[in-house]
């Protein structure tokens, strides 16, 4: 111990940390060769602005927020393509992309993708600003304290209209627009009459609630045919396409089809070569063997001889739906929600085009009806494409017959010289397509963006339905189902919800503007040549004895009178339900000021309706044009919202100017005049006169002089 202890030493002292922190050689991060082993920091806050502004001052952008997990820069990528977009660059802070595009054109380019999926991103236009420069100039402040300017105006605050500095006039009087419902094709006295045919051929009441939403096809409103490849022509009509050669191909000659080896089947009558090689038994394929098996066991090796007109009764699949998780295949649209479909499996759909098949060769054969026929009567309907099977809705007016196709399910209207009697036989031919209501989906107005998917999907695709038993309307005499896309597996249900939805636009997104014209008739009426941009226009057709609807008379003392056609007037009512739901349920902001000839959503006495702002006065009351009437109002901005792009319907209402009125006629003649064309009174014309490239017409009242007392 003693030996020890001479070697004891303090060693409190002792850091071996400090002496190395201390230690400036081992402070240094450098290798042998005196490179720096970190990476550099990142560029400071100032330089790092300075290149983002030199990049937006060179390149115009969109600022895309990142809402949701699906706004990747993959699917912007992917969005816009690498031959728009130039630099990416993604903000952690705000979480917005800002994607550079390489010249104002791709910018007009990656808009028109984002207009065409508004559901999908929510982006901004960029336009570079720069810095004001510092000033060294101290600023002087004011001796004078400022004085306080009150409270600020509120946005709900209605003063008054002020009508002395507005160019256009406004209409005085206030109407009510009018509303049309039309009847229903099919009602339940029909169904109580004895001896009905209609409760005869429909007895689970199906076409009770049966609906034609596409009247605006009859119009020319829209395109209802495109030419294919091959010389294939396709149309649309009545929710269903309908696919025909532009040139017939000849019919082969019976004759060299023997001569070949060809024989007709015994169970379809179409010519095949397949035959038993023992007795000679003619058969397309194992459907058609199976349809022949008992007959083929009787002669195959008995020595029997086949005649040649010897048939076999072809036994059919069974109708109505497959089962859950089967397939099928879309025949027809007859409203947003309500489809019709059939099986897509091989037997059914063999025999589903037989059925076709034996229509279209024996109904050439067919007499053509000599009278009225009654509701629920089984007809052949002959059109410009084809000859169907069809069931007689609704005879009340002779001229427009309303019939459903029932091999597709379309409803559609013709007239008696296109409808032929029905023989037994393919009166009680099967019946494959099944009306099924797509879960989740509401009726709405059969807009453009939706009959435009309708006939994209045609009966082309096949889908997987699923539905439960539990899940059966018995009232519409329909099973609600889901429609998934059996190739992508998309959502059919969930596609259609999205896309008749309407969105309310961002105000900073830049409105659907429409070119005004220059004012007409005493200054103040709009030609309406502004609806050629966004919105499509029909017009009333010119002719004699055409019976029209007003739809306003407020600007008669200037000789204009609104006016449109029966079946438009029913369609334009259907078109304000939507409408209205989006005012009321969608549209969240509580004013809007819409700038001139911008189209909007404005509340006319208590229901919103489609509008366009023709004159801003700063009283806070922009002058609306409501389109689909006539009537030009000032409307306050907290009643008035932003456009949907979703609502492209056409405008159905043609402002006419009344011909062979005085230049000057009194207020009592236009209170005369008022009372005759009264709002929602439906009168007929003797003649419209039109002029398409002007845009302007005109209609004539040969009891105009009686009217004004003129005689």
């Amino acid at each position: 111990d003693s030996d020890m202890g001479q070697y004891s030493e303090d060693w409190s002292d002792w850091n071996p940390i400090a002496q190395d922190f201390n230690d400036e050689r081992k402070t240094e991060f450098i290798d042998e060769e005196g490179k720096n082993q970190f990476n550099e920091g990142p560029a400071p806050a100032r330089e790092e602005w300075q290149i983002r502004s030199a990049k937006q001052a060179k390149f115009p952008y969109l600022v895309v927020q990142k809402d949701t997990p699906w706004v990747t820069e993959a699917m912007l990528i992917n969005l816009f393509s690498t031959d728009l977009i130039v630099d990416l660059e993604f903000r952690q802070n705000s979480r917005v992309y800002f994607v550079y595009f390489r010249n104002v054109c791709c910018l007009e380019a990656g808009l028109m993708k984002v207009e065409c999926y508004p559901n999908l991103i929510q982006c901004f236009t960029g336009r570079h600003t720069q810095r004001p420069p510092e000033s060294s100039t101290p600023v002087e402040k004011h001796k004078n304290p400022i004085q306080d300017p009150g409270p600020p105006c509120k946005l709900t605050e209605q003063t008054g209209i002020n009508l002395d500095t507005r160019t256009l006039s406004v209409s005085e009087s206030r109407n009510q627009h009018p509303a049309f419902i039309r009847a229903p094709l099919v009602s339940k006295a029909e169904y109580s009459t004895k001896g009905s045919l209609l409760a005869l051929n429909d007895a689970n009441k199906r076409f009770l609630s049966v609906k034609y939403e596409f009247a605006l096809e009859r119009y020319g409103a829209y395109v209802l045919k495109d030419e294919l490849n091959k010389g294939v022509v396709r149309h649309f009509r009545s929710g269903r396409c309908i696919y025909v050669r532009k040139e017939c191909s000849p019919k082969p000659d019976v004759n060299s089809l023997h001569n070949v080896g060809m024989v007709k089947c015994l169970a379809c009558d179409n010519f095949t070569d397949n035959i038993c090689k023992l007795c000679k038994m003619p058969f397309c394929n194992a459907l058609c063997f199976k349809v022949i098996a008992v007959l083929h066991l009787e002669f195959c090796g008995s020595g029997k001889i086949l005649e040649p007109k010897m048939k076999v009764e072809r036994k059919y699949p069974r109708t109505g739906l497959p089962p859950s998780c089967g397939l099928v295949k879309i025949t027809a649209f007859e409203q947003t929600n309500v489809v019709y479909v059939r099986s897509a499996e091989l037997r059914a759909d063999v025999a589903y085009i037989g059925v076709l098949r034996e229509v279209s060769v024996l109904g050439k054969k067919a007499i053509k009806l000599q009278k009225m026929p009654e509701c629920g009567q089984k007809v052949l309907h002959k059109s410009n494409t084809e000859m169907a099977r069809a069931m007689v809705l609704n005879v009340d007016d002779p001229k427009d017959i309303y019939v459903v196709a029932i091999d597709y399910g379309s409803v559609e209207i013709t007239s008696l010289e296109n409808l032929y009697e029905c023989s037994e036989y393919l009166a009680h031919l099967p019946c494959y397509p099944v009306a099924v209501q797509l879960r989740g989906v509401p009726r709405r107005f059969m807009s453009p963006i939706i009959r435009e998917l309708i006939y994209e999907i045609g009966d082309s695709l096949i889908f997987k339905i699923k539905y439960s038993k539990r899940d059966f309307d018995s009232r519409k005499d329909m099973q609600i189902v889901v429609l998934n896309d059996e190739e992508k597996n998309r959502n059919l249900n969930r596609l259609f919800k999205t896309l008749m939805t309407p969105i309310e636009p961002s105000i900073h997104q830049r409105g659907f503007t429409e070119d005004v014209s220059s004012s007409i008739f005493y200054d103040f009426i709009i030609n309406q040549n502004i609806f050629v941009q966004f919105l499509n226009h029909i017009y009333l057709p010119p002719g004699k004895n055409i019976e029209l609807v007003v739809m306003d008379n407020s600007f008669l003392k200037f000789g204009l009178i609104y006016c449109t056609l029966r079946d438009l007037a029913y369609e334009i009512t259907k078109m304000q339900r939507d409408i209205q739901a989006y005012g009321d349920t969608i549209a969240k902001c509580e004013s809007y000021a819409a700038p001139k000839n911008e189209l909007c959503i404005a509340k006319y006495q208590g229901k919103w309706c489609r509008g366009i702002s023709m004159e801003l006065v700063g009283d806070g009351y922009p002058s609306i044009l409501f389109i689909d009437y006539g009537n030009i109002v000032p409307i306050h901005v907290t009643d008035i919202r932003q456009y949907p792009p979703q609502f492209k319907f056409p405008v159905m209402t043609t402002e006419l100017e009344v011909m062979g009125l005085p230049e000057e006629i009194s207020d009592e003649q236009v209170k005369r005049l008022e009372q005759h064309f009264a709002v929602g009174n439906m009168m007929k014309c003797d003649e419209i006169v039109g002029n398409e490239k002007a845009n302007q017409y005109s209609v004539r009242f040969n009891e105009l002089n009686a009217i004004l007392n003129l005689n």
